[in-house]
């Protein structure tokens, strides 16, 4: 049985532009999906300059800094491996109290090639993890738009999740 839930303000800031046409397409159906639940708006930065000569951890600083300047009030959800891992129902009901204790729009973020700095996830309100598996950063894009409409179908009874 389906109850009524707020329109979700989902925000996702992602560092590099997506490279892969399977990947785009992949994510612009989910989002078309996420339309019947919630507002969904992107924040993708770009790789900073000359990175191929920077350290991974100079790379991850310079990326934080792009990312807390994106930073809004609302709960920031940090997607990193070593995160929270929740089962799909869990995931759904996280979700469902969410509105209810943080103002604002949920942010995740996701960082690139080598994650997120120490200073994102200290900021962070939450740190997740998609898996226990490693993902490209690009590929993490389309798994959390597929785990967001698995849980709100979870919430709105649908039979997606099955």
């Amino acid at each position: 049985m389906s109850r009524s839930f707020p329109l979700l303000n989902i925000r996702i800031i992602a560092i590099g532009k997506d490279k892969n046409e399977w990947l785009v397409g992949g994510c612009a159906h989910y989002e078309k999906l996420l339309t019947r639940w919630c507002r969904l708006s992107w924040k993708i930065l770009a790789s900073p300059k000359k990175a191929a000569s920077l350290s991974p951890l100079e790379i991850r600083r310079l990326e934080a800094r792009l990312i807390e300047k994106e930073l809004e009030r609302g709960t920031v959800i940090a997607l990193v491996d070593t995160g929270d891992k929740l089962d799909s129902i869990a995931f759904a009901q996280w979700l469902e109290k969410l509105p209810a204790t943080s103002p604002g729009p949920m942010t995740f973020v996701i960082g690139g090639p080598y994650g997120l700095d120490e200073a994102i996830l200290k900021r962070a309100d939450r740190c997740l993890s998609l898996s226990p598996l490693t993902f490209s950063h690009q590929l993490v894009r389309l798994v959390l738009l597929e785990q967001l409409y698995r849980g709100l179908s979870i919430l709105h009874g649908t039979d997606y999740h099955k």
